[in-house]
């Protein structure tokens, strides 16, 4: 992992030889004032800054050759690279039909290069960020994992300044305080009765997971290890690290080894459990979380001896890991990266690495201060409402709520205390069971990829009594493959209507052929607080409205309303994946 490695000194803002690095403390202060003067370690500074905002105190390592912004976009350049592999294969499978396809590659592949051969340089940050957030908002599949990549180009961007110090402290800001959001908004999302339940908990089925590799697959440790303790260790995690992340000091260096405690686990096991993508974007962020101690350690990283050890020990990942698979065989992932082991490999370089900046550096302190903007504030924001948008009634498809077990669909909440209160749109009300169908599109609507697991992991998802069942709704178009389970094991889902008319009405105006047999239901809305609908007026139903054993022919039609195309605004903002009304297992 290069992460910011080479290059001559930066000019301002940069950490020289004997210098001082420019590390940041989130508290932070407004646009345009002057930050902190650096003191010394046996020196307090005489006053407090006039807004009463506490500064940080963080540790000077003595060598570093690239600050943190380097750093960052040395490490963001080789997450990207799982872009630039994607669209490979997808350029390599169109070919000359789809020349956008080779466009994009071409544009992509540079700024990565860029990026990983000159960190230090502002050019190869801007380049690799604007090119990434345009790419990924044109090719990506909408996953949580391309949408939080998305959002963390767009910070960066949007903090930019052409002096470089004050461009590291504002996303020093932006960075941390998109950290603060998405732990809490996915901590929210796990406060639900399914989160804690033994057989259904996605917790519970990673831990599974984890257990299944070979050096934690011995009897001792499925036989005493308290499983059911880490849905709520994993709920407490995710809501105490906001806390971390808002304060200073040390405070900054434990979140960074909770974090990486948490995030390195749930990439390690095979696919298609792992989600080494997700773990894979979050590594760099934390560089903004201890700047001045990650440049000091990364800085010293020779990029050609960390690229050596990741191939040499990619050979021999899988063979350790999963010894059962077939001599060159990989397990199933998808997306269809095919960079598992390297993904995790890198994970545990990286994450190690930030482990070891954050405890071992004791060489100094600084005073400093990180520079809020209201373009950072509003990312921020983003994030926020993109993460609500479940209990609002607008999508959950991505929202931030993949593997929580939370249901918010059908009035059926799941969720400890927020029910459709805030719902006063009902799309998520309205909704439809598919019972039959023949259509493709609603056949792989849900895909299981449980079948998909390795022999050792189903025999230890079945030892620690886990439901295997892994769902994801893939996009249109993005199941290349055949349905997991035999089409006798076929089973009923439930969705909102407009994702029915989502999936139909182009088929219909296709000419397309097939037909569903599907219940509408109009549910009833669970409100937790009557009393909000009461001062908005807004009426109750009395009772579900339920129209059963509707069939529909996509070669007869007849029934206007699904045959309607989404509005494109629609389209993009309203996305649901499919539930169960009766309970709910681990989705993506």
């Amino acid at each position: 992992a290069r992460g910011g490695v080479g290059g001559p000194p930066m000019s301002e803002g940069s950490v020289r030889r004997g210098g001082r690095a420019s590390g940041c403390a989130p508290g932070g202060r407004p646009e345009g004032r002057p930050t902190q003067p650096v003191v010394a370690a046996d020196r307090a500074p005489s006053s407090m800054p006039p807004d009463g905002e506490a500064a940080a105190e963080a540790v000077v390592p003595p060598l570093a050759s690239v600050d943190a912004l380097g750093v960052f976009t040395g490490l963001w350049a080789q997450v990207m690279v799982l872009q630039v592999v994607k669209l490979a294969i997808k350029a390599r499978s169109a070919g000359a039909s789809q020349p956008f396809a080779i466009a994009w590659l071409a544009l992509m592949a540079p700024a990565v290069a860029f990026g990983v051969l000159l960190p230090e340089r502002g050019e190869a940050t801007v380049f690799l960020n604007a090119t990434g957030l345009l790419v990924l908002s044109c090719t990506g599949s909408q996953s949580n994992h391309v949408i939080m990549e998305m959002v963390v180009c767009l910070a960066i961007l949007v903090t930019y300044s052409t002096n470089r110090k004050r461009w590291l402290t504002q996303a020093t800001h932006a960075v941390r305080l998109f950290l603060v959001v998405l732990y809490w908004v996915t901590g929210l999302h796990k406060l639900n009765s399914d989160w804690d339940n033994n057989a259904l908990s996605c917790c519970n089925h990673m831990i599974g997971g984890l257990l299944a590799l070979p050096p934690l697959n011995f009897s001792f440790m499925l036989d005493n290890l308290p499983i059911g303790l880490f849905p709520y260790f994993t709920a407490v995690t995710e809501l105490t690290l906001p806390i971390l992340l808002l304060r200073s000091g040390k405070s900054l260096r434990y979140a960074t080894v909770v974090a990486a405690l948490f995030h390195l686990p749930i990439g390690m096991m095979l696919p298609p459990m792992s989600v080494y993508p997700f773990s894979l974007l979050m590594a760099p962020l934390y560089v903004f979380v201890i700047p001045s101690q990650a440049s000091a350690v990364f800085g010293r990283v020779k990029g050609w001896v960390a690229c050596l050890v990741v191939a040499v020990a990619c050979q021999k990942w899988t063979v350790l890991m999963a010894p059962e698979l077939e001599a060159g065989t990989e397990p199933f992932e998808y997306p269809p990266y095919g960079c598992w082991a390297a993904g995790v490999v890198w994970c545990i370089g990286v994450y190690s690495m930030l482990v070891f900046a954050a405890v071992s550096d004791k060489n100094g302190k600084e005073v400093c201060s990180s520079t809020p903007t209201w373009r950072g504030r509003f990312v921020a924001l983003f994030v926020l409402v993109f993460g609500l948008s479940p209990y609002l009634g607008i999508r959950n498809y991505p929202a931030l709520a993949m593997f929580s077990n939370l249901r918010t669909e059908g009035g059926r909440s799941n969720h400890a205390f927020l029910g459709d209160d805030f719902d006063l749109i009902g799309w998520q009300r309205d909704y439809v069971t598919v019972h039959e169908t023949n259509i493709r599109a609603l056949e792989l609507a849900q895909v299981d990829l449980a079948p998909l697991y390795t022999r050792k992991t189903k025999k230890t998802l079945n030892f620690i009594y886990a439901e295997r069942q892994f769902w994801l709704t893939p996009p249109l178009e993005a199941w290349p493959y055949n349905y997991t389970r035999p089409m006798s094991k076929w089973k009923p889902y439930s969705m909102p209507f407009v994702e029915l008319r989502r999936r139909l009405a182009p088929l219909r105006a296709a000419g397309s052929e097939g037909t569903v047999l599907y219940t509408r239901t109009l549910a009833r809305a669970k409100l937790r607080y009557p009393g909000l609908w009461q001062r908005l007026g807004k009426q109750n139903l009395d009772a579900d409205k339920v129209t059963p054993n509707i069939t529909y022919d996509l070669s007869v039609g007849g029934d206007a309303e699904l045959e309607e195309p989404l509005p494109w605004w629609l389209a993009v903002v309203a996305r649901w994946r499919t539930f169960d009304v009766e309970y709910s297992p681990c989705r993506h």
